[in-house]
């Protein structure tokens, strides 16, 4: 039997899961130590971008974000992964975790912003704006 040697941030959040829990246990708790730690960390800079609130207001922003990161990052790696398989689906967790948080609730306006590339690149095969061709 060989040992592999994963040196990246889930195995080290791994290794010290497995400090506390079994080494079963520990495979499973280490990526999602990691993914809310990113989430996290993402969801606290989009909170400091946020409009001033209540403290209420500014907790339950944080947790929303926090959770959805949580939530949607591991099927966002595994769809990255399917598309770029050379890539290791440890690896893309915690920056897929954090510029999850980092978007909070700016969606609509990160949809919008590649909708317009889209519709850019349109127009540039098309032979420019409103010009006929």
């Amino acid at each position: 039997m060989t040992q592999t040697s994963n040196a990246d941030i889930v195995g080290l959040f791994v290794f010290i899961a497995a400090l506390v829990f079994s080494a079963d246990v520990a495979a499973v708790v280490g990526p999602y130590i990691v993914i809310g730690i990113a989430a996290v960390i993402g969801a606290s800079f989009s909170l400091s971008r946020r409009a001033k609130s209540t403290r209420v207001g500014a907790l339950w922003f944080f947790v929303r974000i926090a959770l959805l990161a949580m939530l949607i990052t591991g099927i966002i790696s595994a769809i990255a992964v399917s598309y770029q398989p050379d890539l290791p689906e440890r690896l893309l967790l915690a920056p897929i975790a954090l510029l999850i948080g980092w978007i909070g609730d700016d969606w609509p306006a990160v949809f919008a912003k590649l909708m317009r590339m889209v519709w850019g690149a349109v127009d540039l095969v098309r032979g420019g704006k409103g010009g006929a061709s």
